[in-house]
C-alpha cells in the first residue's frame, strides 16, 4: 500500500464526500454541525475512559521517574527542589506542562490528582488528530472517526496516562508534529513549517526520544532545501526558529538539571559510543531493536506491521511523489532512530523488558495503526499478502530478540509493568511467552483483516468497532491487574499520611539506608521544606529544626530498633516494610 495511492484517493473521496449531500453509496451525509458535536462527544468519551482508568492513582508509583518529572515541575513553579543528582535527567519538557498546577495547590495527593486529570485531557487529543490523519489517507468521515476512536484507545496511548510521565503525552506531539511538517510540504505555508520545527523542539525538551525528531526533521529542511520544495528564505526562516526554541530547551534543561541534579546525571552517552563502535554493541543494539519492533507490532494487535509495510512500499516505489516519499521516510527514520538508539544507550538491567522494550516506541504506535488501519480500508484486495508479511516479520523479529536473549529470558526477572498489552494477550503476569503473544496477535489481526475484506459498506466500521473493544478490554485488564494494584502497593510502601505531615515538618532521612525509590516519593510528598540528609549513628548530623526523621528497618524489625541511637527524646510514630518515621515527643 503505498500513500501516493492514498492522496490519489484521498483527492477522489474530498470530491464525493464535501460533507452534506449523498455519498458515494448513496448514503446521506452528516451535517458539519452534527459531525463537529459527534466528534466533541467521541472526545469526551476518550476522556471518561482515561479518567477511569486513573481513578485510584493517588500518588507515584513509579519511581524514580514519575518523582523527577513532579519534582522538576515543583522546581520549575517555583517551589522547593530536592537533590537527585546520580539519576537520569528527566527533561523539563513534560514538567513545564504540569508545573501550573504547582501555582493552584501545595498538597501533593491533589497535585498528582489533577496531573493524571491534565494528562487525561491531553492525551484524548490523539483522537483528533488521528482522524486528522486518517482523513488525509483519503478515508470517508465514518471510517476515519471509527478508526480513529479505536487507534486512541490504543493501551499504548491509555496506559501511560495513569503516571505522572511524559510518555502520557508523547503520542499527542509526535501526531502533531507529523501533521504540521505534512501540512507545510504539502502547500508550502511557512507557518506550518515553523509551528512543525517549534513542535520537533519541544519533543526534545520533553524526552531524548525528542532528540531524535528533531534530528530528522534538521535532516528534512536540507531535503526540502536541496529539492526546491520551499524558498530558501522559507527554509531559511523555518531553520532559524527551530534552532532558536531547540536552544531555549537545551537552555531549560540545563537550567533544572543544576538545580535537581547538583552531583550530576547518570549519562548514557558511554554505552551509546561503546555498542555503537563494537561488534558485540551492534549485537545488542540490532537485537534489541528487534524486540522493540516485534513489541511495536504484537501490541497494536499486527496493525502497526501493516503501517510499517505500507511506508515501506512507499519508500523503495519509484513512483511515489517525492513529498509523498519524504514523509513515509520520516515515519520510518523516527521509528529506526528511536529504536536503534535507545536501544544502544540504555544499560543492561539484567530483567527481560532489556530484550522485549515497548515504551519508548509507544509514542509512534498510534501513527502506524492508523496507516494501517487506512491499508484495511483502501487495499482489501492486497490484505492476504499485506497480513502474511506482517505475520513474517512479527515472527522474525521475535525470533532474533529471542535468539539473542537465550536463557536470560527466564533467568532475568519479568517485570508486568513493562508488558502491559503482551501480559493482557497472554493472560501471563509473571513471565514472557514469545511464541504465544506472537500467535496471539497474528490470530487478532487474521480476525481484524477478515471483518474489514467482506465487501458491505459497513465493514471498516465493524473492523473499527472490534479494535476499539480489543483496545478497551486490555486497557481494562491491564488497569485492575498492574495499574491499580501498583498504586495500591506503593501507598502501602511510601504514603506519608499517616505520619501526620504538615507544612510545619522538618524531614530528614537516612538516604544510604532507605531505598532511594522511597525517599524520592518522600521529597515529593514534603514539598514545603527540603528534606536533609542524616546519619542514624550520628545524632549530631540532625539538624536543630527537624521535626520528623526517617530511617531504615530490617525485615520483622520493631520500630524501636529502626533507630538505635534515636535521642531520648524522639519517639517512632510509623513504620512500613523497609522504612520508620521518628517524632520528637513533644509532637
Amino acid at each position: 500500500m503505498r500513500t501516493d495511492e492514498i492522496t490519489s484517493a484521498r483527492r477522489a473521496s474530498d470530491r464525493r464526500d464535501p460533507g452534506t449531500g449523498p455519498g458515494p453509496d448513496g448514503v446521506a451525509r452528516v451535517p458539519n454541525r452534527v459531525w463537529s458535536a459527534l466528534m466533541l462527544a467521541g472526545w469526551a468519551g476518550q476522556v471518561a475512559v482515561r479518567v477511569w482508568s486513573t481513578w485510584r492513582q493517588a500518588m507515584p508509583s513509579l519511581t524514580p521517574d514519575e518523582a523527577g518529572y513532579l519534582i522538576g515541575a515543583r522546581v520549575l513553579a517555583g517551589g522547593t527542589s530536592a537533590d537527585l543528582s546520580g539519576n537520569g535527567l528527566y527533561r523539563a519538557g513534560y514538567s513545564l506542562l504540569i508545573s501550573p498546577v504547582y501555582w493552584l495547590t501545595d498538597d501533593p495527593h491533589l497535585v498528582y490528582r489533577l496531573v493524571v486529570l491534565l494528562n487525561c485531557l491531553i492525551s484524548s487529543a490523539v483522537f483528533p488528530l488521528a482522524y486528522a490523519l486518517l482523513r488525509r489517507l483519503s478515508l470517508p468521515r465514518p471510517a476515519a472517526g471509527a478508526l480513529a476512536f479505536a487507534c486512541a484507545l490504543l493501551p499504548a496511548v491509555v496506559y501511560y496516562v495513569q503516571f505522572a510521565m511524559a510518555d502520557a503525552v508523547l503520542p499527542v506531539v509526535v501526531l502533531g508534529w507529523l501533521l504540521l511538517t505534512h501540512r507545510w510540504i504539502s502547500d508550502g505555508r511557512l507557518q506550518y513549517g515553523i509551528a512543525a520545527g517549534a513542535l520537533a523542539s519541544y519533543a526534545y525538551a520533553v524526552h531524548s526520544r525528542g532528540t531524535v525528531i528533531l534530528l530528522v526533521h534538521a535532516g528534512l529542511l536540507g531535503v526540502v532545501l536541496l529539492r526546491r520544495g520551499a524558498s530558501r528564505r522559507d527554509v531559511a526562516v523555518a531553520a532559524q526558529v527551530m534552532a532558536t526554541t531547540a536552544a531555549l530547551a537545551w537552555a531549560v534543561n540545563h537550567w533544572l538539571q543544576s538545580r535537581v541534579y547538583p552531583g550530576g546525571i547518570l549519562s548514557m552517552s558511554d554505552y551509546l559510543v561503546d555498542r555503537l563502535t563494537s561488534v558485540d554493541g551492534l549485537v545488542w543494539t540490532l537485537s534489541l531493536t528487534a524486540g522493540q519492533v516485534w513489541y511495536l507490532i504484537t501490541a497494536t494487535w499486527g496493525l502497526a506491521g501493516l503501517g510499517l509495510l505500507a511506508l515501506t512500499s512507499t519508500v523503495i516505489s519509484r513512483t511515489t511523489p517525492p513529498a509523498i516519499r519524504t514523509m513515509a521516510a520520516i515515519v520510518l527514520a523516527v521509528v529506526l532512530g528511536v529504536a536503534l538508539g535507545s536501544s544502544a544507550a540504555l544499560p543492561d538491567e539484567h530483567s527481560v523488558n532489556n530484550f522485549f522494550y515497548g515504551r519508548y516506541l509507544a509514542c509512534v504506535a498510534p501513527v502506524l495503526f492508523a496507516i494501517g488501519a487506512a491499508v484495511l480500508h483502501l487495499r482489501r484486495t492486497r490484505l492476504p499478502r499485506a497480513f502474511a508479511a506482517t505475520a513474517a516479520g512479527a515472527v522474525l523479529c521475535g525470533g532474533i530478540a529471542s535468539l539473542y536473549a537465550g536463557e536470560r529470558l527466564t533467568a532475568y526477572p519479568y517485570l508486568k509493568f513493562n508488558f502491559p498489552e503482551i501480559s493482557a494477550l497472554t493472560r501471563q503476569w509473571s513471565s514472557l511467552h514469545v511464541g504465544q503473544a506472537t500467535a496471539g496477535a497474528i490470530l487478532l489481526l487474521a480476525l481484524v483483516i477478515a471483518i474489514a475484506a467482506t465487501t458491505g459498506r459497513e465493514s471498516t466500521i465493524l473492523a473499527a468497532t472490534a479494535l476499539a473493544f480489543l483496545n478497551s478490554a486490555a486497557v481494562i485488564v491491564v488497569t485492575l491487574n498492574i495499574s491499580w494494584p501498583m498504586a495500591a502497593s506503593t501507598r502501602a510502601a511510601a504514603d506519608l499520611t499517616d505520619a501526620g505531615i504538615s507544612r510545619d515538618d522538618r524531614i530528614a532521612i537516612d538516604r544510604n539506608g532507605v531505598n532511594f525509590r522511597i525517599w524520592m516519593l518522600h521529597a515529593f510528598q514534603a514539598p514545603w521544606h527540603p528534606i536533609t540528609p542524616m546519619r542514624p549513628t550520628d545524632p549530631a548530623s540532625l539538624p536543630s529544626e527537624t521535626t520528623l526523621v526517617i530511617v531504615p528497618r530490617g525485615p520483622g524489625a520493631s520500630e524501636r530498633s529502626s533507630w538505635p541511637a534515636a535521642p531520648a527524646t524522639w519517639h517512632p510514630v510509623l513504620a512500613r516494610d523497609s522504612w520508620a518515621a521518628w517524632r520528637p515527643a513533644s509532637q
